[in-house]
């Protein structure tokens, strides 16, 4: 499956008038072209994956302002809810 989601990621780079997907240099452009794979199975693993592996790294939650778990401390409404300062 990976080695089709590269392919299929290059193949649509290419379309867009670029050398492969790696060769993308505006953020812009490579977020169009995952824009078009979303459904794929090949970006739902991707995207799985690296969610899983940050909210199993708790080193890197002050980075983007997760606090664990909140189901023993009384949930969501309680903790955490609104207290976001970067939006």
């Amino acid at each position: 499956m990976v080695a089709e989601g590269i392919t299929a990621l290059d193949a649509a780079a290419q379309a867009a008038g670029h050398d492969d997907y790696v060769s993308i240099g505006w953020e812009q452009d490579r977020v169009a072209i995952l824009r078009g794979m979303e459904d794929s199975a090949f970006f739902q693993t991707v995207r799985g994956g690296l969610v899983t592996g940050l909210y199993n790294q708790k080193e890197v939650w002050p980075i983007f302002g997760y606090e664990g778990e909140s189901f023993s401390q009384g949930g969501y409404i309680y903790r955490g809810f609104d207290d976001i300062d970067w939006l």
